[in-house]
């Protein structure tokens, strides 16, 4: 047979890709990608829920170097003209030697549990550059335990680094910091006495939850320490 007729009746064979071909290699193809969306959308969440899983961590663990660290200082006195000090047995004395009426941080917190119970409202925008402000009250004439309580209170009620998942009353967003007293008694906020424990220790609680309460962090630690004499 001819050369040429044979690279005719070859052509005549060769009709191309077919339209449902086409079709299926597309619906292939969109497929494909469908898969690869999800897989970032599952990654994008990811990474949100190890961040705020990584900040919960870290503002726990502020709060309770916040307690720790100023576990001498003393409620509602003015630092700078206060004579009141801490004896030996790390409880707070007056200048003559006697007991002082003044709470130290963590009695303040068995005292009054700081709570949150609800989310600000701003579900965890974003906050502008005008709307960042010094998250320390700055006074001195104020108490570390107050100062402390105002940075915890622009932290944690202001929704300033913790996104909140829902807004208004009934959500389960918490936040919660006390402490427990453990001693001899039950006088003075001290759980269930036991005559087997002889000093005051203070336990201290930390709980954060986030998204709507399906994610939380609970931290306990020793918050401070009396001897009695």
């Amino acid at each position: 047979m001819d050369t040429s007729v044979k690279k005719n009746l070859k052509k005549n064979f060769e009709k191309g890709v077919s339209l449902l071909e086409a079709l299926v290699s597309t619906a292939i193809v969109g497929i494909g990608f469908l898969a690869v969306f999800q897989l970032v959308n599952y990654s994008v969440g990811s990474i949100n829920v190890s961040g705020e899983r990584t900040k919960m961590n870290y503002i726990t663990t502020m709060i309770a170097e916040d307690i720790i660290g100023s576990r001498n200082s003393l409620s509602g006195m003015d630092p700078a003209s206060s004579k009141v000090q801490i004896s030996k047995l790390n409880k707070p004395i007056n200048p003559d030697g006697t007991d002082s009426d003044l709470e130290k941080f963590s009695q303040t917190l068995v005292d009054n549990e700081y709570y949150v119970s609800s989310c600000s409202g701003r579900q965890g925008q974003i906050i502008g550059k005008d709307e960042i402000k010094n998250i320390y009250l700055n006074n001195k004439n104020k108490s570390a335990p107050e100062n402390k309580k105002e940075r915890w209170k622009k932290i944690l009620e202001n929704d300033r680094y913790l996104k909140c998942r829902k807004d208004g009353t009934g959500t389960n967003d918490i936040k919660s910091i006390e402490v427990f007293k453990i001693c001899g008694s039950t006088e003075g906020g001290c759980l269930q006495g036991s005559g087997q424990v002889f000093d005051e220790m203070y336990i201290g609680r930390i709980q954060l939850n986030t998204n709507d309460g399906k994610k939380r962090k609970v931290l306990y630690f020793q918050a401070d320490y009396i001897y009695k004499e």
